[in-house]
């Protein structure tokens, strides 16, 4: 099997091909991890949230109106938000929301500020939170309080107002988040629409709105919503992919070089569920199962082990040696977990995980997956996973087709990297894990069929 491409594919990744049991073993089963998404919050009805700008020193901010939820990455906003539970409890929670550029020091100094503002909103309340969120980590309550559509430009508001700009809009935790990305052709991917601003004056707004060609109605009846707010009174065109005109490509700079990030040939023209379009990520951990210990005297006398036996040799219990190095027949527990909301930043190096890209199910194990513990049985109980998702999801969630299941043995392809929030080509997939691991960040390649790796791992 080894002389298969797939096989010295993960020769080569891994030192050795992977091998493990061909059943599937998680804590739960594929069916309940499609129904269920994680951070999605349960219905809440909002009856009242400010939002304010907050400096280190305490200072609040207001924000212009009709532009409470535009959000800028080198600043800091508070947020109050008062809203009902399903089950009608009254609940007051408070977001301090921090900027990309926003340093730790900065975030620090300001939460002794935030945490008064806490208290002060949490009078006459069942009880009060105060949450720190991370630029594109905002939990879907956060969005719920804005009204359940929130823009992230660059910059600062004041550096900001005047200069043209990009948003791509991307479903985010059952709301859509427009974040800003480069004015450029590469930005463009089929599954998403786009918005494209042109400040002429304060007032007017020169505004084009790009269909991708696997959009939805829904999402683009939300980007609709927004380009009438960028420019009350004033219009916007619609701009269909394919059909771009020559006032649109000078306004992203088109060099004629760049393309748009396509979606694969099966999916193409189609639109599947806005609903359950969102990227999700998944991490596939293993454990080692608790071995039975004998209990009764009999057995515990016998299995004692005389003063005159031997000592074991040292060469079979070292406290330095590698646990990586176990048999791959050893009994083992595997968990799946969700990370949502997730970034860039939730990859490690040494974890295995499974990229739900809606169009394809990428296995993503980490250039140091293979120093851990039975990392044979998480990579394949990840691929075994990925097969029976792929399946899965295109009936359970009216995918337009059955996604590819595929094993990233390099770097991401430009239409998955698009898909996350705030991707930086400067930190790869791995950051620095990648560098340790010997590998270069931005590498694309070693996509391995999941069929063809099951087939060498355990015979399937």
């Amino acid at each position: 099997m080894i002389d298969l491409p797939a096989g010295r594919d993960l020769s080569d990744f891994f030192g050795e091909v992977p091998k493990s049991h061909n059943q599937l073993q998680l804590n739960t089963d594929t069916q309940t991890v499609l129904r269920s998404r994680s951070g999605e919050s349960d219905k809440i009805k909002t009856l009242r949230s400010s939002i304010q700008e907050i400096k280190s020193d305490g200072t609040l901010i207001p924000l212009p109106a009709q532009q409470e939820h535009i959000l800028y990455e080198n600043s800091m906003y508070i947020c109050t938000h008062i809203f009902y539970t399903a089950n009608m409890t009254r609940m007051a929670e408070v977001y301090l929301w921090c900027g990309d550029r926003i340093s730790e020091s900065t975030i620090h100094e300001t939460q002794v500020h935030a945490k008064r503002i806490a208290r002060e909103a949490g009078a006459g309340q069942k009880s009060t939170q105060l949450y720190i969120i991370d630029q594109a980590r905002e939990p879907a309550n956060f969005f719920q309080a804005l009204g359940g559509i929130v823009i992230t430009r660059r910059g600062s508001r004041a550096e900001s107002s005047t200069a043209p700009y990009m948003l791509c809009g991307r479903p985010h935790m059952g709301h859509i988040a427009f974040d800003e990305v480069d004015r450029s052709k590469s930005s463009l991917c089929s599954e998403y629409p786009y918005i494209v601003a042109r400040p002429i004056t304060l007032q007017e707004t020169k505004i084009w709105l790009w269909k991708g060609s696997g959009c939805g109605a829904t999402a683009i009846g939300s980007t609709r919503l927004i380009s009438m707010d960028l420019n009350p009174g004033g219009g916007f065109t619609e701009i269909d992919e394919g059909k771009e005109t020559a006032e649109f490509l000078s306004a992203i700079h088109d060099s004629g070089s760049e393309s748009v990030c396509q979606s694969p040939a099966l999916w193409k023209g189609k639109s599947g569920n806005w609903e359950h379009s969102s990227v999700r990520l998944f991490k596939i951990e293993t454990q080692e199962k608790p071995k039975q210990t004998a209990t009764s005297l009999f057995t515990s006398y016998f299995s004692r082990r005389p003063s005159w036996s031997a000592p074991k040799s040292p060469s079979t219990d070292r406290p330095n040696s590698s646990s990586s190095n176990k048999s791959p027949n050893t009994e083992f527990e595997a968990s799946i977990s969700e990370i949502a909301p997730f970034t860039q930043d939730d990859l490690e190096p040494e974890g295995c995980y499974i990229l739900d890209a809606n169009s394809e199910i990428l296995v993503l194990p980490g250039p140091l997956l293979s120093k851990q513990a039975l990392w044979q049985h998480a990579f394949v109980q990840a691929c075994l996973f990925s097969h029976d998702y792929a399946i899965l999801s295109a009936s359970l969630e009216d995918r337009p087709a059955i996604p590819k299941a595929r094993v990233v043995l390099g770097g991401l392809p430009r239409e998955v990297k698009v898909k996350f929030r705030r991707w930086e080509e400067r930190r790869g997939l791995w950051g620095s894990g990648g560098l340790m691991a010997g590998r270069v960040g931005g590498e694309q390649g070693g996509m391995v069929e999941v069929r063809d790796v099951l087939g060498i791992c355990c015979g399937l």
